[in-house]
């Protein structure tokens, strides 16, 4: 997983401007609003990368290597952007209502299932 700066920034009269990415090829975006204490996740894909901006909440995130590494647990909050690297096993616990934009590299549709659940 990479945590990503947003690469442009900046505020005036009108209000304020983030820019969270402009880089890579992305296929599909999302809109996801998830209640407190509700699990997201727990699964890898094996193709698709995904971008993730939190917008409101805060959430506790474990990745883990497909290939048995170590597990990385941390929290992130409003204005947090990252990348979902292929392979990784993730994992979302929303500690309190959450809302974040989900940006992925290759469309998940009827024809194309890129969701994999690890085995125990």
């Amino acid at each position: 997983m990479k945590h990503l700066e947003a690469y442009k920034q900046f505020e005036d009269s009108r209000g304020s401007f983030l820019g969270i990415v402009n880089s890579g090829h992305w296929e599909e975006i999302n809109f996801v609003e998830t209640s407190a204490n509700q699990v997201r996740g727990g699964h890898y894909h094996k193709e698709t990368r995904e971008l993730f901006f939190i917008i409101e909440g805060d959430i506790e995130i474990t990745i883990s290597e497909i290939n048995g590494g170590a597990n990385k647990s941390f929290t992130v909050g409003p204005g947090a952007i990252f990348v979902i690297e292929p392979f990784e096993i993730h994992s979302f616990v929303c500690k309190t209502p959450c809302k974040w934009i989900n940006v992925l590299s290759k469309r998940i549709d009827d024809q194309f299932h890129d969701i994999h659940i690890p085995s125990p």
